[in-house]
């Protein structure tokens, strides 16, 4: 009974942290460049059940295998890319390119096994001062009072070699690999917008509406992305599958909520009536 008891209870935990990240997800939903996130579930703590007779645990009569809690083992971020929404704006850029994924030796096909991994994903740096140097695929920029350029609220846009970009004048314009010309000038790069990526999106660590942190991130390769001038790349977000996931949280909750209380009242049962009697 204990052991049903655990079981429920945990299962009540799960969706709490479940829908923390649902709810984050729908929160974002209009945030540029906002990459979904989802949890991963498990069993835990495995453990072998067998009848007892005589002082002895005998191996012939094994029931089987059970396990006392479900549990989130990791948290699952969607790379894939969202869509381009055009703006008109000088300064908002979007990024297209969402990396590819490479298939484990056993699933040479490409048929999408659990191991794969999303490979070379390219994103902006941006050099803040409350995160550090994070990556985002958010790129609706603008300038300072010292006509840096910068994402507005976080810190400076940095270029291929790490450093902030100053111009003249906000009328640029800005090819498909960053390159920075003014609109009136004669035709001199004068910035490269710097677009880096990791080997593996795994080890990026997540640090916050949409922002990640990754110590291994190169400069990417040219042909590897294309940056689109006058557009922002949109959460990928799908809004109808997220609430789709919340009502079925919630039936899932509602379960194990009720259980709960039904332990609860065979616990106080015991101990009231059956205790007494005895």
């Amino acid at each position: 009974m204990v052991r049903g008891f655990y079981e429920a209870a945990s299962g009540v935990l799960a969706q709490q942290r479940n829908f923390n990240v649902i709810s984050n997800n729908i929160a974002n939903a209009t945030t540029t460049g906002y990459k979904a996130e989802s949890l991963i579930g498990s069993s835990f703590a495995q453990h072998l059940i067998a009848r007892v007779g005589d002082g002895l645990i005998l191996p012939r009569n094994n029931i089987g295998s059970a396990t006392f809690f479900t549990t989130n083992i990791d948290e699952y971020t969607d790379f894939a890319q969202g869509s381009i929404e055009n703006t008109g704006r000088d300064l908002d850029f979007a990024l297209v390119g969402d990396g590819f994924v490479e298939a484990d030796s056993d699933d040479a096909d490409g048929s999408g096994s659990a191991g794969n991994r999303r490979m070379n994903v390219p994103f902006f740096m941006i050099e803040s001062e409350s995160m550090g140097e994070v990556l985002t695929r958010n790129g609706q920029f603008g300038v300072d009072s010292e006509m840096n350029l910068i994402l507005p609220g976080v810190g400076l846009v940095l270029d291929d070699g790490g450093s902030p970009i100053t111009l003249e004048s906000s009328a640029i314009t800005v090819d498909a690999n960053g390159v920075v010309r003014y609109a009136d000038g004669d035709g001199e790069e004068v910035a490269r917008i710097g677009v880096y990526s990791v080997e593996d999106t795994g080890t990026l660590e997540n640090a916050g509406r949409g922002f990640y942190r990754g110590e291994n991130a190169d400069v990417a390769a040219e042909g590897s992305y294309r940056l689109e001038q006058y557009a922002i790349e949109k959460a990928n977000v799908n809004t109808a599958m997220e609430m789709s996931r919340v009502m079925a949280g919630q039936n899932l909750y509602n379960a194990c909520t009720q259980v709960v209380k039904m332990y609860d009242q065979l616990n106080e049962t015991l101990v009231t009536q059956i205790g007494r009697v005895s």
